[in-house]
């Protein structure tokens, strides 16, 4: 039954499409809506020279490029945006040009960021409906002319507090011509001090003067990271100034690892393990530690010499039965080393 039903509908629906098409056999589908191109004077960018090539220049300079824009339309040209991607500033650009007018778009590279070629890409943005987006490309091969050997970094890999350390840089000229280092500034942080390497004394490879750069970090740094910058400069005209980073760090003489005692959430009525501490010193030199004592007295502590008067075991306990509370305290280890004769490391633990 349902099948006949079916059957029959779709014959109704043919029927009555075959009747439409004879009552108007001229008729056609309707048709899809169009964009409609813009009518009226409209205004046309047009930028010859969308590149400026700058060949080599020295690093640190600023290029600086000037685009002619034309509006070669019969409406006025609205460029409503320029966009520079990474390590180009716009200055400034005319915002409208009058019909067979002419404006500019003016960019700035900063090359101290950058080494070796180079393309920077500026985005320009009007009401053209035909080109509404226009790409212009600043380029450039930047080049030290003063370069830094064997790398523009020094490096203190591990430097020891108390004791001092330096590292040697040398810089020259990539054409092979002669400049004089006339500062080394480095704001204090480091010692830092300049000298033009004789003839005997210079790399045998590279032509003109030579000159060395020599940082020392003084034995009175405080133990951390070392950052900072070496500002040299020069008489060499594409090469006024040369920036040198420094990183490193200056450790302790004596080691403490763990750097804190942290025993966690325990239970007073149980027998609680130690926390071990190992104190490490230096090649070369004879350590002696005099006490270990916690300013709390639920903690105890025992001495282990591990390696005589280099490596010792520091083991700090806590009573059994302690009442619960939160205990926060500190380990004094007495040492026989000048620079650190007494050593302060927290303790910390949570009797439930």
């Amino acid at each position: 039954m349902k099948y006949t039903m079916l059957l029959v509908g779709t014959l109704i629906a043919v029927a009555s499409f075959a009747n439409a098409q004879q009552m108007n056999p001229g008729a056609q589908p309707a048709p899809q809506a169009t964009a409609q191109a813009p009518t009226g004077p409209q205004p046309v960018i047009d930028i010859a020279e969308k590149i400026k090539d700058f060949g080599v220049v020295a690093k640190g300079e600023k290029l600086k490029a000037t685009f002619e824009v034309r509006n070669t339309g019969k409406a006025p040209l609205e460029i409503s945006q320029v966009r520079p991607t990474c390590g180009c500033t716009v200055a400034s650009f005319d915002k409208t040009i009058p019909p067979g007018g002419s404006g500019k778009v003016n960019a700035e590279v900063d090359t101290q960021s950058f080494s070796g070629p180079i393309s920077k890409a500026i985005m320009v943005f009007s009401n053209d409906t035909t080109s509404p987006q226009v790409n212009l490309v600043v380029k450039a091969e930047v080049k030290s002319f003063i370069e830094v050997l064997p790398r523009p970094l020094i490096m203190f890999r591990s430097v020891l507090q108390g004791e001092p350390a330096t590292e040697k840089l040398t810089l020259v000229s990539a054409d092979g011509s002669d400049f004089k280092v006339t500062s080394v500034d480095a704001g204090g942080a480091f010692d830092v001090k300049f000298r033009e390497l004789a003839e005997k004394e210079r790399l045998p490879e590279r032509k003109g003067s030579q000159w060395e750069v020599t940082a020392t970090v003084a034995a009175t740094a405080p133990v951390g990271m070392l950052q900072g910058k070496v500002l040299v400069k020069t008489t060499a005209p594409k090469a006024p100034e040369v920036t040198i980073t420094v990183s490193g760090v200056v450790r302790p003489i004596i080691q403490v690892v763990p750097a804190e005692v942290n025993f966690g959430r325990v239970t007073g009525a149980a027998l609680v393990g130690q926390n071990v501490l190992v104190l490490n010193n230096r090649q070369g030199s004879e350590l002696k530690i005099a006490d270990a004592t916690v300013d709390n007295p639920v903690f105890t502590t025992e001495i282990v010499p591990l390696q005589p008067g280099q490596r010792f075991q520091i083991a700090v306990s806590l009573k059994a039965g302690t009442p619960k509370n939160t205990y926060k305290a500190t380990l004094r280890i007495q040492t026989s080393d000048p620079s650190r004769k007494l050593i302060e490391v927290p303790v910390q633990a949570v009797v439930q």
